[in-house]
């Protein structure tokens, strides 16, 4: 996200659309039958804003494909209506549980524009060159510090209860050494460290990890690397496990 969020049965009936190429807002799907289908299957909105599903028909839900969203939690028949916030970009890919690929969907999440600086300070006596960069009592701002980039991947996405499954994953740029904690999300959408691990070399550019964890029932994951102070904390996605229950 296995986790399920939360929701408020929100009907979000605009869709807007402004002239000269602006784009879209929140926006309003619906799960079809007949063909069992999303439409429209794709929608692009900004980050930050929400995308709301309808259940036009038929036994449906939303899940999405890394596991960070499933509602209902169940595929159901009823008229439900489900939002979804996006706080980050990116394009994110989602089906129906119920019907898998043949009805799935696309959410592109566009950057949203960053806030425009402070005006420089015009020095005494006149206006500062033009391309001057502002400055203040401490000088220069200093630099934004880069994100560290975490992959965290699973041998099986749908192991046994009980079985060992091998956790593992990429961290850029290399910070060879630093513990790698492994995270389980709780009822609560809390996330609470289960396991760690130290980063391994593997060339300068990055390091990896891995290690193996037995599940006794549904979970997400997600890998955090502290950050230094040459990089920002590290996320990874959450991974969805669907643990079974020997037969």
């Amino acid at each position: 996200m296995p986790f399920r969020l939360g929701f408020t049965a929100v009907v979000l009936a605009v869709v807007v659309t402004v002239a000269g190429g602006a784009r879209a807002a929140n926006q309003t799907v619906t799960a079809l039958s007949g063909p069992n289908r999303f439409s429209p299957s794709t929608v692009t909105i900004n980050q930050g804003e929400t995308v709301t599903w309808n259940n036009g028909g038929g036994l449906h839900n939303v899940q999405f494909n890394d596991g960070t969203y499933e509602m209902p939690t169940n595929p159901s028949s009823s008229g439900w209506t489900v939002s979804r916030t996006f706080s980050t970009p990116g394009t994110f890919a989602y089906i129906c549980r119920q019907h898998g690929t043949s009805m799935s969907g696309t959410v592109i999440v566009l950057p949203a524009a960053p806030p425009p600086g402070p005006p420089a300070p015009a020095p005494p006596g006149g206006n500062p060159p033009p391309g001057t960069p502002p400055t203040g009592p401490g000088g220069p701002p200093p630099p934004q510090l880069p994100l560290l980039s975490v992959t965290l991947k699973v041998s099986d996405a749908t192991p046994l209860a009980g079985k060992r499954v091998r956790v593992f994953g990429v961290v850029r740029p290399a910070r060879d050494g630093r513990r790698v904690q492994i995270q389980k999300r709780l009822r609560n959408r809390r996330f609470k460290t289960v396991a760690t691990t130290r980063l391994r070399d593997a060339g300068a550019a990055k390091s990896i990890y891995s290690l193996r964890l037995r599940l006794s029932a549904d979970t997400v994951l997600r890998a955090r690397v502290a950050g230094d102070d040459e990089a920002a904390t590290g996320l990874s996605q959450g991974r969805k496990l669907d643990v079974h229950s020997p037969a």
